[in-house]
C-alpha cells in the first residue's frame, strides 16, 4: 500500500462522491497529489498529461488506491486534442464537476539571455493552456448548472520573479482570467479560484528550479529559511487546500488566489531585501503538461 499524505483523512469520507475532476499536468508532483486526495475522497479522476509513460505509472498507483481514474494523453498548447479529450471525458463520465488547470512548464533562465522559445513554451503551457482547458470545459458546466475551476498560478507574480520572467508574465495572466471568469460566470453556478503553492520540492522543481544557478547556495534552501513557518511546502499542502476550495464548503468563493505557502509572500523589512535579494519566493514546477 502506497505510504499517503497527511492531507487525505482531513475531510468527510466521500465528500466527492458522483462527482468528476479533471485535473491536468496530474500525472506527477502537486497535481498527482491533487488526483490522489480527490479520488479518496470517492471521486472519479481524469489526469491528463504529455507524457503516456508518466501517466501510466500515475494511473498505477491511484488504481492501487481503489480509485476510479482516468488517464488521457494531450498537450494543452493544442486547442483540438483538448477538445477531444474533454469530449471523451464527458461521454465517459457524464460530465465534468471540477477542472484544475495544473499542467505548467518552469525552468531558471535570465531575462536578459531568454530566447523567445523559451518565453512562449512557458505561455502556450501556462496560459494558453489554461484558456485552452477552460474554453472547453465551461460550456458544459454552464449546461449541468455549475461547476469549479482552479487555476494553479504562484503566491504573488506581481512581486516579481528574477530568472522565471516567463511563468511571472504567464501565471499573471492566470490570474487575470480567474477574477475575469469568476464575474463571467458566476450567474452559471460556475466558481472559478486559483491556487499559489509555495516553494515545493518536487522532482520537477529541484531539476527546473536550480539548474545554473551556480552563484548562491540552491534557491529551495533559501527558501526554507525565508519561510515564517519554517519548512518548504509540500503536495499534499496544495491538495488540500484545493479540497477545500472545489467543495460545498466553499461555496461562496469566487475569483481568489489562495497562497499556500508558509507565509513566504507575506511584506518583509526592506532591509532584508537590500541585504539578501534573493528573498523574493520563487515559483514551483507543479505538473508536466
Amino acid at each position: 500500500m502506497e505510504r499517503l499524505g497527511a492531507d487525505v483523512r482531513c475531510f468527510t469520507e466521500g465528500l466527492y462522491n458522483s462527482r468528476t475532476v479533471m485535473i491536468t499536468g496530474g500525472a506527477s508532483g502537486i497535481g498527482f497529489a491533487m488526483a490522489r486526495s480527490f479520488g479518496l475522497y470517492g471521486a472519479q479522476v481524469i489526469i491528463v498529461s504529455r507524457k503516456e509513460e508518466r501517466l501510466a505509472a500515475a494511473e498505477r498507483r491511484l488504481s492501487a488506491l481503489g480509485i476510479e481514474i482516468e488517464a488521457m494523453v494531450c498537450d494543452v498548447r493544442d486547442e483540438s486534442q483538448v477538445g477531444g479529450v474533454v469530449d471523451q471525458a464527458i461521454d465517459r463520465f457524464s460530465g465534468i464537476d471540477v477542472l484544475v488547470n495544473n499542467a505548467a512548464a518552469n525552468f531558471w533562465s535570465p531575462a536578459e539571455t531568454m530566447s523567445s522559445r523559451s518565453f512562449r513554451t512557458v505561455v502556450e503551457i501556462d496560459l494558453y493552456g489554461t484558456f485552452h482547458c477552460t474554453r472547453a470545459v465551461v460550456p458544459h458546466m454552464i449546461d449541468q448548472g455549475g461547476g469549479c475551476i482552479l487555476n494553479v498560478t504562484i503566491t504573488d507574480p506581481h512581486r516579481g520573479f528574477p530568472g522565471f520572467a516567463h511563468a511571472a508574465a504567464a501565471k499573471s495572466g492566470v490570474l487575470g482570467l480567474t477574477t475575469t471568469w469568476a464575474r463571467e460566470w458566476g450567474r452559471y453556478g460556475v466558481r472559478v479560484n486559483s491556487i499559489g503553492p509555495g516553494p515545493t520540492p518536487t522532482e520537477a522543481g529541484l531539476s527546473g528550479m536550480t539548474t545554473g544557478r551556480f552563484d548562491h547556495p540552491p534557491s529551495f534552501d533559501i527558501q526554507r529559511r525565508r519561510t515564517p513557518l519554517g519548512r518548504l511546502a509540500t503536495p499534499e499542502d496544495t491538495a488540500s487546500a484545493a479540497v477545500f476550495l472545489c467543495s460545498d464548503a466553499a461555496s461562496f468563493i469566487t475569483g481568489v488566489n489562495l497562497a499556500v505557502d508558509g507565509g513566504i509572500s507575506l511584506p518583509v523589512p526592506s532591509g532584508d531585501l537590500q541585504s539578501d535579494p534573493s528573498i523574493i519566493p520563487e515559483p514551483t514546477c507543479q505538473g508536466e503538461g
